[in-house]
């Protein structure tokens, strides 16, 4: 009774509770799971009090453990801006992430814990950053993967609803779908088990967290959260992945899934061998056993003789060898066991990803020159790519062609024609986005500049000062009406300080 006790209190964190009734042996075993710490309040690490200079921002950094509260803080100028952190993102098996909550918006610290090397420092993309702030919207894609729900607020980037995350670390649900029939009335045939499902399915509900891709982009009318488990990843968004040239098919990248794609293994089983093949993920094997673990996840196909001589030549450890460590960038998504299976004799790891892209699985027909074109542009932002701003804009204009004017197309459009200086023509596209979203705070913020760059100052004040009513936190709408109006300028700067009291401002 007490062991149930103490398994319901501690499921109701991730899971639905009335699993544990159940469900009691499975529940204990997933609870020492990373998927079960995925996301957790923060707790004193080993070194829970540290100070270091970042020498790329020229900025003193830090981190205080006192009275059951985790502070970072940054001194810029003379001055200290200290944040408390309300969650950490990661199981702390490699390094954990934090959250800290502005209001009812939610930013990334700077700051990080490395549990692999037992030291705090920079958090990953803030490593080399000039101007590293408090102040980096976490948006709800950011939160799909790491928390089992959020609670955003739609049409803003980062503003959440309280409870901000109403259930923290993976649960049941997020493999296995809606337990509602399931509970009810208890049968093998009402719950979502991923091994029974067809292969496309199946792995789409490992896809969905455990390959990032280049890009990824919904189908119209939809968002990336409304994919579930059951169905088919690409009747709600679809991930494009890096290739070389018209020819590939599959790259040796940095993705656990376009790694095991690639393997000789995988290839041979003709997609019988998937993630849950030899991961458990209801269960973690002890570091004293896991070698052996794996082993016999191997020898359950290459058995026999060979295996045996194997085992007496070098040992019981297959992954040492045929899926090595990799030093990944500390706390990115990439691979840390690469998951390209291969013999010590092949070659060696290509890691020339290529310009192009191209879907993993690819959407319906209709969609496919759609999706491809802003799978080109929204990457070509964050990579700054000309080959891949170029194939996106021939892929945009031949969609338009086609028919495709949703809100998703109508804003790439329009910010192509920002990006051409020519505002005007901009206009029509970006006031079809914000008709599609209205309350999308980005949206009219991106529809106020091309107002203010077309000369109409008082509709770009108009958007701008709605898109602050949505996201009372949002940066640059204030910077915006500051060049709107360049004698109000100063009052802009006092509007955003009041907004965020804490921020160190230049």
């Amino acid at each position: 009774m007490l062991r149930a006790l103490f398994l319901l209190a501690a499921a109701t964190l991730w899971a639905d509770p009335r699993c544990v009734n159940c469900h009691q042996s499975i529940v204990a075993d997933y609870q020492r799971t990373g998927k079960a710490r995925s996301i957790a309040k923060p707790r004193a690490e080993v070194q829970p009090q540290r100070q270091w200079f970042h020498d790329f921002s020229g900025r003193r950094m830090g981190v205080l453990w006192q009275q059951s509260k985790l502070t970072h803080w940054m001194e810029t100028k003379g001055v200290v801006e200290p944040y408390e952190v309300e969650w950490a993102i990661g199981s702390g098996r490699e390094a954990k992430n934090y959250i800290v909550k502005i209001g009812d918006s939610l930013f990334q610290s700077p700051l990080a814990w490395y549990a692999n090397r037992l030291i705090w420092d920079m958090a990953p993309g803030y490593i080399v950053d000039a101007n590293p702030t408090f102040y980096r919207p976490l948006q709800p894609d950011c939160l799909q993967c790491h928390a089992n729900r959020a609670a955003p607020i739609a049409g803003s980037q980062n503003r959440y609803a309280d409870p901000a995350i109403p259930n923290l670390a993976i649960g049941c649900d997020r493999c296995h779908g809606d337990p509602a029939a399931h509970l009810a009335q208890a049968a093998n045939g009402n719950i979502v088990n991923p091994a029974k499902l067809p292969a496309e399915k199946r792995d789409a509900v490992c896809d969905a967290c455990h390959l990032a891709g280049e890009s990824r982009v919904a189908n119209p009318a939809m968002q990336i959260a409304d994919f579930r488990p059951g169905m088919a990843m690409e009747d709600v968004f679809s991930i494009y992945v890096a290739r070389k040239n018209d020819d590939d098919t599959i790259l040796k990248s940095q993705s656990h899934a376009e790694e095991l794609a690639a393997s000789r293994c995988a290839i041979a089983s003709q997609s019988k061998l998937w993630c849950g093949t030899c991961h458990d993920s209801h269960n973690q094997p002890p570091e004293k056993t896991k070698a052996n673990w794996y082993r016999e996840k191997c020898v359950s196909c290459h058995n026999g003789e060979p295996a045996e001589m194997h085992k007496r030549k070098v040992g019981v450890d297959c992954i040492a060898c045929h899926m090595p460590k990799q030093r990944p960038f500390d706390g990115s998504h990439a691979s840390r066991t690469d998951h390209w299976i291969r013999t010590k004799k092949s070659e060696d790891k290509f890691l020339d990803r290529g310009e192009l892209l191209r879907a993993w699985r690819e959407p319906a027909e209709n969609l496919r020159t759609r999706n491809l074109a802003l799978a080109y542009l929204n990457n070509s932002e964050r990579t700054r790519s000309l080959r891949r701003l170029r194939e996106g804009l021939l892929l945009l204009n031949q969609a338009v062609k086609e028919g495709h004017i949703d809100g998703a197309v109508s804003l790439a459009a329009g910010l192509q024609y920002v990006r051409q200086k020519t505002p005007e023509l901009a206009l029509p596209w970006l006031q079809r986005a914000v008709d599609d979203q209205p309350a999308n705070s980005l949206r009219r913020l991106h529809l106020a500049a091309a107002l203010a760059n077309a000369g109409k100052a008082e509709d770009a004040k108009r958007e701008a000062m709605q898109s602050i009513k949505i996201e009372p936190l949002l940066e640059q709408a204030y910077s915006l009406l500051a060049q709107i109006e360049p004698a109000r300028a100063v009052f802009w700067k006092d509007q955003y300080r009041k907004a965020v009291p804490k921020r160190v401002l230049p």
